[in-house]
């Protein structure tokens, strides 16, 4: 049952998005386009509809677009090809929509609105749609169907003038990205200025091997000033035109002047223009800027990711650097803080000792002289004691320096312990701080052309505002259980010795009476046998040690060093984690060579 599903998805995956073209120039293209508009490539709508357009085009005549400035005599020259008066000239810009010139076996009118309605008409009607006085109905484009047997292979397109006013500059510019070829119309007294070839500069790419150079009104001048202008132009702008002529439509329009007007020389350059290398080349150019934009984005995406992926490399650097020297720091704290135990211990002992007295006693005991057989002998003898009450007052209670004196130590263990939390937060502040940077860099980033892809942009914005998520939180939570551990073995440590001290001096001293008044009933029993107990220092020495829980954490500290396994196990899940993150983007980076694959594909298939 899932093998039929699977089956189905596949079967209707290749019917929407896999289809197979022959090896001609259409069928490459057409190839290139299927690949560029897979759904793992995230085309954007406009991309979509660009990629379907220029498909389209391989069947549709060439596009050759009239571009100059106001009232250079665009509509004159086109109503000289058309053979008619049909677009209206003036001292007024007229023109404020791109006119399209189709071939069509009668002359008719159909008009684009921009609220995606159409209308067919009669020519004559033109100037309802083209007098930027009328208040009519919005247009959107306007085409023009003439019998005329040039318009079978070219469509001519008639663009609002250059200096008209700023809206219809930018409409022409932008109908300059879909023709094959213009024709730069300027008159013949202002050829060559310098704005003209500014604006050039800009459109180089764009106009194309097979644009030509119109310099309309050359009645204007004699042979020897045509001649000095043509020179001009030509040093200026031979470089952006296949050709530059000059022409004159007002000698064109009289048949009596027209062979002297040179029109004839511009209608020969069109129809001589090979029409499908004009397209194939075009579709080549319009195909490979595409491929261009896509793979600069594709390029963008792998940069960054690579900068992400080297942030956790530099951070694991950083980490294998200072792990060595962080583990003997540690063990110098060990040693630092069991020697601070045994002070501790030192410093009772020497209290326990000072403080042990001598006094008086007596005990009765048979005689064993014949004489006095049955008679009790009194013994007189002096033993140690130690006032468990009064040493402890002494120590403690009549004196502060003692307590002042633990719990410096202990405070002093405490800060090494937040040290060492510290040095650990430190280490992963490198990598956070590198996290937010990626964040704040990449979280409201925009695409800045229409042709790259919106998923791809909007995906990356929420990767990167949830980077936190993705990267740090898992960190975070390493840190935090590590100073619980630490926290928890300090609390350890603090219970059993920093805070045992006095219940430590208490059991010692009640150890050592009990153990002095052992060896006195002993004593009593038989002196010659038995000895009093009197208490050495290393012997009150290693008690309070062993009160004080310091050989359990001698064991903890030097011989199975608890905070140095933490630390390593720190250590060696942060580079788990760092691996994790590194293979996450490794991932991400995957379905950045697939396309990136997939655009070198394209390119190769183009250059073929």
């Amino acid at each position: 049952m899932q093998i039929n599903i699977l089956n189905d998805f596949i079967s209707s995956y290749e019917k929407a998005y896999i289809n197979y073209y022959d090896d001609s120039f259409s069928g490459k293209i057409k190839t290139i386009c299927q690949n560029l508009n897979e759904p793992f490539m995230h085309p954007s709508r406009e991309l979509s509809k660009e990629l379907k357009e220029l498909c389209f085009s391989l069947d549709k005549n060439i596009n050759i677009a009239i571009i100059g400035q106001f009232s250079s005599g665009k509509s004159s020259l086109l109503n000289l090809i058309l053979k008619k008066e049909c677009l209206p000239t003036g001292v007024i810009p007229v023109t404020f929509k791109p006119t399209f010139l189709h071939y069509a076996k009668e002359y008719f009118l159909r008009v684009e609105f921009e609220d995606g309605s159409d209308l067919i008409t009669e020519i004559e009607n033109l100037a309802l749609y083209t007098d930027q006085r009328n208040e009519i109905k919005k247009a959107k484009n306007l085409h023009i169907f003439a019998p005329v047997p040039l318009l079978k292979k070219i469509t001519l397109i008639d663009t609002p003038g250059l200096n008209a006013n700023e809206n219809d500059t930018l409409t022409t510019l932008s109908e300059l990205k879909n023709i094959h070829a213009a024709i730069w119309l300027s008159l013949i007294d202002n050829a060559g200025k310098k704005s003209e070839e500014e604006v050039i500069k800009e459109n180089t790419e764009i106009l194309g091997e097979y644009s030509i150079c119109v310099l309309n009104q050359k009645d204007k001048l004699n042979e020897q000033e045509l001649d000095n202008v043509l020179n001009y132009v030509r040093k200026n702008f031979s470089q952006y035109f296949k050709d530059i002529i000059a022409i004159s439509c007002k000698e064109a329009k009289i048949q009596e002047s027209y062979k002297h007007s040179n029109f004839e020389l511009l209608i020969d350059f069109l129809q001589s223009i090979d029409d499908q290398k004009v397209k194939e080349k075009f579709t080549r150019r319009k195909i490979f800027n595409l491929c261009k934009i896509l793979d600069n984005e594709n390029k963008l995406f792998l940069d960054i990711f690579d900068q992400l992926f080297l942030n956790f490399q530099t951070y694991e650097e950083h980490a294998n650097s200072i792990y060595e020297g962080f583990l003997k720091e540690i063990e110098i704290l060990n040693h630092q803080i069991l020697n601070q135990l045994k002070s501790i211990g030192e410093k009772i002992s020497n209290e326990i000792f000072n403080c042990i007295k001598e006094k008086e006693a007596y005990f009765y005991q048979k005689s064993k002289k014949i004489l006095t057989k049955n008679l009790y002998v009194k013994y007189a003898y002096k033993i140690p004691y130690i006032s468990t009450d009064d040493t402890y007052l002494s120590m403690f209670y009549h004196s502060d320096s003692m307590n002042k004196e633990f719990k410096k130590i202990k405070n002093e263990i405490y800060h090494s312990f937040e040290q060492i939390k510290e040095n650990l937060v430190n280490l992963v502040n490198v990598l956070e701080k590198k996290i937010l940077f990626f964040k704040s860099e990449f979280s409201n980033i925009q695409k800045d052309n229409v042709f790259q892809s919106d998923r791809n942009f909007s995906e990356l914005r929420v990767f990167s505002n949830a980077s936190e998520e993705y990267f740090l939180k898992d960190f975070k939570e390493l840190l935090f259980k590590n100073a619980l551990e630490l926290d928890l073995f300090f609390e350890k440590l603090n219970l059993k010795a920093f805070a045992n001290y006095e219940n430590a001096t208490r059991l010692t001293l009640s150890f050592l009476s009990d153990k002095i008044n052992q060896s006195r009933t002993l004593y009593e029993l038989d002196s010659s046998e038995f000895a009093l107990f009197y208490p050495k220092k290393s012997e009150i020495y290693e008690r309070v040690l062993k009160e004080l829980n310091v050989y359990e954490f001698e064991n903890l500290l030097i011989d199975k060093p608890v905070i140095i396994k933490m630390i390593k196990n720190f250590f060696k899940d942060n580079k788990i984690l760092i691996e994790n993150k590194k293979h996450f983007i490794e991932l991400k980076k995957t379905e950045l060579d697939r396309r990136k694959n997939q655009i070198i594909k394209s390119f190769e298939l183009l250059k073929g």
